[in-house]
């Protein structure tokens, strides 16, 4: 019979075969590759820039990351806040990578402070001069979780068919629940 680590490794293997692949290319070696702890549901997206990157009070700016994909169509990936982010209150706007881009994924960041946001390779922590809130590009900007695109057929009826169909809530609007 077989000891529990034996098993483990059996069933790890298994996961790995059985897994589905996206694969990643990436603009250069300088790119930092997404990653995760196996305990995490997203994994985290970093910036990719040679130079300081400025994001403007009150802006909303594409961040490069250097990656590009490619992965089943029956997935997509969906760009997701990170909770360190509300240290310089940079805002991801929301953002989906379809599997048949082959494009660089940029993360769409709004800056909600009245200072500029200075995304840099030249720090290693979160801080405010005074004029400027500098962020290094060691810390993930944005995170990514893989969702699953059920197939579903669509099909058009008219509305007085639609309201046939039961409902507890029929055409009950806004705050008609009264909770």
């Amino acid at each position: 019979m077989q000891n529990i680590e034996e098993l483990n490794e059996i069933y790890r293997k298994l996961q790995k075969a059985c897994a589905d692949n996206i694969k990643f290319a990436c603009k250069d070696d300088s790119v930092k590759f997404p990653t995760k702890r196996d305990e995490d549901g997203c994994y985290d997206i970093y910036a990719h820039i040679t130079e300081d990157f400025m994001i403007p009070s009150h802006t909303n700016e594409l961040v490069p990351t250097g990656l590009y994909s490619t992965f089943d169509k029956k997935y997509r990936i969906a760009i997701r806040e990170r909770g360190s982010n509300t240290k310089a209150n940079m805002i991801v706007m929301a953002g989906q990578i379809d599997s048949g881009y082959r494009g660089e994924w940029f993360v769409s960041i709004y800056n909600g402070n009245d200072k500029d946001i200075i995304l840099s390779n030249d720090v290693n922590r979160v801080f405010d001069n005074g004029n400027v809130i500098y962020v290094p590009t060691s810390k993930a900007i944005a995170q990514f979780a893989v969702e699953y695109v059920p197939v579903i057929n669509l099909s058009e009826i008219s509305v007085e068919e639609l309201q046939e169909i039961d409902s507890e809530r029929g055409i009950g609007a806004l705050g008609s629940s009264n909770k």
